[in-house]
């Protein structure tokens, strides 16, 4: 490592915070070059492999724990001097990984976006939705109906093959059941959130409609190479990264990457079950952040 020459020792009291390593790290560094900070960070970074790779061949290295810490210490120096080179202070640097973090991997918690609306610009916490074919000449449309009472409009596929897309508002409800929140959902049970203008514009608007049905078309674009999100591991965190930076802002940013991860793989699983039977109950329930198919009661003729 670059040290500066002739600097004693300032370093035996107990660092508290990043500041005072990055303080250290800054008044050391010789030659304070961007390229020297880099090669030397990528030089260390070599080192760390290679001796992860003495310890996988020989399995008992007593001294690996103190090696182990020198090379993590390097790594780390490097890094606060390529970072001090960019004026980005390491403190900033963990709030926000941690922050990064927790958004990705927190299980999260149940948000209710609507808590202070009134009653009837509300989703509500539970209920069912009828998924049904209909024949038409060029293939059949999909219809549903809420107790009865059909919502949106009749869809197809709009494909040349049968590709299942015209069950896609069940996207929609595993978005509403998972994370609360869904302005297609909102615009079907006609809840918009009108009392307040601006919630109506930007969260329950157009423009948030479409972030989402752009949402279900990324994700259902690769469904077929993913199996259908039938493996939890074939929703990665790229493709959960990417759905974040299309909410950034919105409310559902609140949300974490596992509960979209959720989502996804429990949209996926009843729309095969809708797909299969042609048609069937969901069940949307909010509160435990579910989303379960079960066949249809037999019903009267629309």
């Amino acid at each position: 490592m670059t040290r500066a020459n002739g600097v004693k020792n300032q370093t035996n009291k107990r660092m508290a915070t990043f500041a005072e390593y990055q303080k250290m790290v800054e008044r050391t560094d010789e030659r304070k070059q961007r390229t020297i900070a880099l090669m030397g960070l990528v030089g260390e970074i070599g080192d760390l492999h290679s001796m992860m790779k003495k310890l996988l061949l020989q399995k008992d290295n007593p001294s690996f724990r103190n090696e182990l810490r020198e090379e993590f210490g390097d790594v780390l120096w490097y890094l606060t001097s390529l970072a001090s080179l960019y004026r980005i202070p390491l403190q900033e640097i963990a709030e926000a990984n941690a922050e990064k973090a927790e958004s990705l991997y927190s299980t999260g918690s149940i948000i209710v976006f609507d808590e202070g609306s009134p009653s009837d610009e509300r989703l509500p916490r539970k209920f069912t939705v009828n998924f049904y074919e209909k024949p038409l000449e060029r293939g059949v449309h999909v219809k549903i109906s809420i107790n009865d009472i059909v919502v949106g409009d009749a869809l197809t596929d709009n494909a040349h093959e049968n590709d299942g897309y015209r069950y896609h508002d069940v996207f929609h409800l595993a978005y509403a059941a998972v994370l609360g929140w869904s302005p297609v959902i909102r615009a079907l049970l006609k809840c918009k959130r009108k009392s307040d203008s601006k919630i109506d514009e930007v969260e329950d608007g157009a423009r948030a409609a479409i972030i989402e049905e752009a949402i279900s078309i990324l994700v259902f674009n690769q469904s077929e190479e993913r199996s259908l999100y039938a493996d939890a591991s074939s929703v990665d965190i790229s493709l959960l990264k990417t759905i974040r930076r299309m909410v950034a802002g919105l409310e559902v940013k609140a949300c974490t990457a596992k509960q979209w991860k959720s989502a996804i793989i429990q949209g996926y699983a009843v729309f095969a079950e809708l797909k299969r039977n042609g048609g069937g109950d969901v069940l949307v329930d909010l509160d435990r952040q579910m989303l379960q198919y079960q066949q249809t009661v037999t019903r009267g003729i629309r």
